[in-house]
């Protein structure tokens, strides 16, 4: 599915958006691995410029939040944006975007679901000359300009410390995780089993493969519980998987809210709207916040200087929050972005 937005400030009007940066503290550094040489040259105008922007999957409330933002930057700086929805599956995603090659935009951004098989895109790109800018799981071979992600091994340490403070530093606990192909979800494992094994020698996490989807989670969490009742708490790796964690405990009657006995803790990671919801009412307990706006601030910062004859960072990163009953509400998390003031 292709939409293409010839983005306007005035078809953002029914839209709120909160300002990149708000809500996480942002870092911008320099990189080497996989970045194209940028050869300086006349100042020029993004104005009228097109991106082919391929998404990983706009079925997640964060991917979408991003989408949004990067559409309003583009509208202050003129661009026109190709935007292709990758539906989180990485064989579509390699298909849309050899197709967006062929219609020559004046620049590419990919949110990679598999960075190995992006490979064979990203190198087409390469061959036609068009620059290419990488969010979130870049990938080991073939160029690219700019890239942005989020520091999800910080992340996965703060949901562990979380969740092993939550259930008293013992027990056995989950962990939902992303795709195997995510350099996302395996920083994320990372950082979360680390810090476990570091300093939480109590607590036994099992790990459970559910590709970032609620359906899975749903029925690995079901599974696990038949296994073991007493599980403690759980770490997903989103906050679309919760859904499917609350689903599976609801089933079981283990759907406890905080603060009452019996209740199976719950972090996820996100920050999403719903799951501000449910911290404010008692099914969730904490959410590890990234900010799709500053994000998507940041890489649409890259292609405009690019297209200007500006010099730009070539890695930029977002830090992670956590999120609480404490400050569910701060208006500066966006999760929060639609909420009335």
């Amino acid at each position: 599915m292709e939409i293409i937005h010839a983005v306007t400030e005035e078809s953002l009007a029914r839209r709120m958006f909160l300002p990149a940066g708000l809500a996480l503290a942002i870092t911008i550094f320099s990189g080497a691995f996989g970045f194209a040489t940028r050869a300086g040259g006349a100042e020029g105008s993004a104005k009228g410029k097109t991106v082919g922007y391929i998404t990983f999957g706009l079925q997640f409330e964060y991917q979408v939040a991003m989408v949004e933002g990067i559409k309003k930057k583009a509208a202050e700086a003129g661009l026109v944006l190709r935007i292709v929805d990758g539906k989180g599956d990485p064989n579509l995603q390699v298909t849309e975007v050899l197709d967006a090659v062929t219609k020559q935009p004046d620049a590419l951004l990919v949110n990679p679901v598999d960075a190995k098989l992006i490979v064979a895109g990203v190198k087409r790109a390469n061959e036609a000359k068009i620059p290419v800018f990488i969010m979130e799981n870049p990938p080991p071979e073939g160029k690219f300009l700019g890239f942005v992600d989020f520091d999800n091994e910080a992340g996965g340490a703060m949901g562990a410390d979380e969740l092993a403070k939550l259930i008293g530093e013992k027990g056995v606990v989950l962990e939902t995780r992303g795709s195997v192909g995510s350099d996302q979800a395996q920083l994320r494992h990372k950082g979360f089993v680390d810090r476990m094994k570091e300093k939480y020698p109590n607590i036994e996490v099992r790990s459970l493969n559910t590709e970032w989807i609620a359906d899975n989670a749903y029925k690995m969490v079901l599974d696990a519980f038949t296994q073991n009742p007493n599980i403690k708490g759980v770490f997903s790796h989103n906050d679309e998987m919760v859904r499917g964690v609350v689903s599976a405990l609801r089933q079981i009657g283990k759907l406890v809210p905080v603060g009452k006995e019996g209740h199976v803790v719950i972090v996820g990671l996100d920050g999403t709207p719903l799951a501000l919801d449910r911290i404010r009412d008692g099914s969730q307990d904490a959410s590890v916040g990234q900010d799709p706006y500053a994000m998507g601030g940041i890489i649409l910062g890259d292609i405009i200087a690019h297209f200007e004859g500006k010099a730009f960072d070539p890695k930029g990163r977002t830090e992670p929050v956590l999120i609480t009953k404490e400050n569910v509400n701060d208006p500066n998390l966006w999760g929060n972005a639609g909420k009335k003031k």
